[in-house]
């Protein structure tokens, strides 16, 4: 029997309904303050994510097919760039700059980039409002919070049918941060969301060549969360049961008629346990699944001094419902064709580790996706599933190096870095932002910016949000 049925008693809500309560409801001085102080640094992490991507050539492409103003009267600036936006155009390009990297957050049960389509979106509207810190603090919390309990009703169930989960369920989660900021009473958000369930889209069709679409996905959520709260305001109408509905989003994106969707973890304790609390900052600028093989990798190449010409197999030990995301089809893996190809490449990604002794925003060049001697470690690179590490909740992996006269080199990751057993720490989150952001702002400005989000709270006007980024 469908879960929902338990939500649909004569005295229960519909779930969009509970949530638009909540987020109507929810005040500043309800959320506690390891709560705000991780909405923070997601914030300050996506930022340094947008600047580190935010010289690639995708950019400049996104650049010139969304921007229709450098009118400064649109107010909206992005991070490492001297044109200004209107609202949607710089919703999208900073969700792309967020996520072409690779070097964005995701949620530890979902895999979904939980932070870059709710930020974009709230940093750019609230610029455009002139929200206050606390304001923008709570949106990006609220969009956070709700995207992740809407993945965990049905973990793992998007990829398997070819949905990316970031581009479905973000489109929500920033509907709910814009109509935070906009202040929408509860029918409006009902609305809103429910128009959501029209325009949630993005397929992982990218997977299979490189190409560039899947970069677009946290960017375009971001706008189309947007768009459906301005809809809402002015009076157009959504379903209400979009979620749980007959022709509602789980039934649509699932297709599966005997899989029970938890729509009860969806409301479970909610306003009291933070999902929040288990998104991921990523170590590496990579799929996120591969980067316990990365840390290994690097583990064992700072730690021993490798003959890679005498290595004749890598083997990653990896869960099963890994496989079909970073591990196959083989073919495609061992010679990506793109740089974010490779990103989502366990056998490229760990052989450039190897080779180069560490993974940083500059290793997948698109001249290193034909360097001879990484390809040829490449095709050494094998897998196998380990049922010890089946658990969504921990993210672990072991690479086992062996040489062709019998010797032997591994290490295992019991837990990766920035997860919520072996967590990031604050210094290890600037250093982060200041690598990413070195080359594009002056150090100073990226420190008196770690200083500004420290302190977001009191900021009173968004306006001027990254008016220390500014160029030219």
């Amino acid at each position: 029997m469908d879960k929902s049925n338990n939500l649909r008693r004569d005295d229960e809500m519909s779930v969009s309904r509970v949530m638009a309560n909540w987020v109507n409801k929810l005040s500043f001085n309800d959320i506690p303050q390891n709560v705000i102080t991780q909405t923070k640094f997601r914030i300050l992490d996506i930022v340094g994510a947008m600047l580190g991507g935010s010289n690639l050539e995708l950019i400049e492409q996104v650049k010139k097919a969304t921007f229709h103003t450098n009118s400064k009267n649109e107010l909206i600036q992005i991070p490492g760039c001297s044109e200004y936006s209107d609202l949607q155009g710089a919703i999208l390009l900073m969700g792309t700059m967020g996520c072409v990297l690779e070097y964005d957050d995701s949620h530890l049960s979902t895999g979904i980039h939980a932070s870059t389509p709710i930020v974009s979106t709230s940093i750019a509207l609230s610029q455009q409002l002139g929200s206050s810190g606390k304001e923008l603090i709570k949106a990006v919390l609220i969009g956070n919070e709700l995207t992740c309990r809407l993945g965990i009703a049905a973990p793992g169930k998007f990829h398997r049918i070819g949905f990316h989960p970031t581009a479905v369920l973000s489109t929500f989660g920033s509907c709910y941060s814009a109509t935070a900021l906009m202040n929408l009473p509860v029918g409006a958000i009902i609305n809103a969301v429910g128009i959501c369930g029209s325009f949630s889209s993005g397929i992982m069709a990218s997977w299979q060549d490189g190409t560039s679409a899947k970069s677009l996905h946290a960017g375009w959520s971001g706008a189309a969360g947007l768009s459906a709260s301005h809809f809402a305001s002015h009076g157009i109408s959504g379903p209400e049961e979009v979620y749980e509905g007959r022709f509602g989003f789980y039934k649509t994106h699932i297709q599966d008629e005997n899989y029970e969707v938890d729509y009860e973890s969806i409301l479970d304790r909610l306003g009291s346990h933070w999902e929040v609390l288990n998104i991921v900052p990523r170590a590496y600028p990579c799929g996120h699944y591969i980067q316990p093989y990365v840390a290994a990798a690097v583990k064992i190449a700072n730690d021993n001094k490798l003959n890679i010409n005498e290595i004749l197999e890598v083997k990653c030990l990896v869960p099963d419902y890994w496989v079909p995301l970073i591990c196959e089809p083989r073919e495609e893996k061992i010679k990506p064709t793109t740089s974010w190809h490779a990103r989502y490449s366990m056998q490229f990604c760990v052989a450039s580790s190897l080779i180069n002794q560490g993974f940083d925003k500059n290793s997948l060049s698109t001249t290193s996706l034909s360097n001879g001697e990484i390809l040829a470690l490449t095709n050494k690179v094998v897998y196998s599933v380990d049922s010890a590490l089946a658990n969504r909740n921990r993210w672990s992996g072991e690479v086992i190096i062996t040489y062709k006269n019998g010797a032997k080199l591994k290490h295992r990751v019991d837990d990766l870095l920035g997860t919520p057993q072996n967590p990031m720490s604050e210094e290890d989150l600037i250093n982060k932002f200041l690598h990413n952001s070195a080359g594009v702002i002056s150090t100073d400005a990226a420190y008196q910016f770690i200083e500004k989000v420290k302190c977001l709270e009191l900021m009173s006007d968004a306006r001027g949000f990254f008016d220390l980024f500014k160029k030219g």
